[in-house]
């Protein structure tokens, strides 16, 4: 009888650990991934790899059904980014690292300043996106054509500060100002008041002292419409 009654609470005693076991892995979360789909929603990042680091120590034995994640006045979507965690109406203030892998432009050969920059000039690598300065150009076509704006040296990293658009137009230009209008098309010269790239909105000044707004074309006219 006593080995019966032993038996018995031994299998209540199993019972017991192997559900408290069940619901622990019930309520556990992975922080890491629910972070990595958090930031994904947040900032799409296509193809590129995004690997979640968190920089803060947590609670041991910590459990939550339903995380819920919000950022807290991050300038830059890369590096170390600060978190609050909100956890079963509890507050956890995270310093999390987001390390991202991707292509990104950089020079392919020297390139003197004020060149427009053609395809041949440019090659794409792959590394870590979080290492780079910020405004880093991910894709060739946003550099082609502009004019950089310092030397640049084989392998160097560009970024949206190191160039500008090629000006089809440049201040005091006598540029052929077209007006249309339904019943009419005007044609006349004035002069630029500012430099301009292909559908930039540039101020001119007309023969007669006028200083009206148009948009510059591939040929470098401005169209003004009535």
């Amino acid at each position: 009888m006593k080995m019966m009654i032993y038996f018995f609470l031994l299998f209540i005693s199993f019972a017991v650990n192997s559900t408290s076991s069940n619901m622990k892995k019930f309520n556990f979360f992975d922080l890491s991934k629910q972070l990595n789909i958090f930031f994904k929603k947040e900032h799409p990042f296509n193809k590129d790899n995004i690997s979640i680091i968190i920089r803060t120590p947590l609670k041991k034995n910590m459990y939550c059904k339903k995380p819920v994640f919000s950022l807290l006045r991050n300038v830059h979507a890369l590096g170390l980014i600060d978190v609050l965690l909100t956890c079963n109406q509890e507050h956890y203030y995270l310093k999390v690292e987001i390390q991202l892998e991707g292509e990104y432009i950089v020079a392919n050969r020297p390139i003197p300043r004020g060149t427009k920059i053609t395809e041949s000039d440019l090659k794409i690598l792959i590394g870590r996106l979080d290492m780079l300065p910020n405004n880093t150009y991910r894709k060739k076509k946003d550099v082609i054509n502009r004019i950089n704006l310092r030397d640049f040296v084989p392998l160097q990293p560009i970024t949206s500060f190191m160039t500008r658009p090629f000006w089809l137009v440049t201040v005091n230009q006598q540029v052929t100002v077209i007006i249309n209008n339904k019943n009419f098309m005007i044609s006349s010269e004035a002069k630029s008041l500012s430099n301009g790239a292909k559908n930039d909105i540039i101020r001119v000044k007309t023969k007669t002292g006028k200083i009206i707004h148009g948009v510059i074309n591939k040929n470098g006219e401005v169209l003004v419409s009535l």
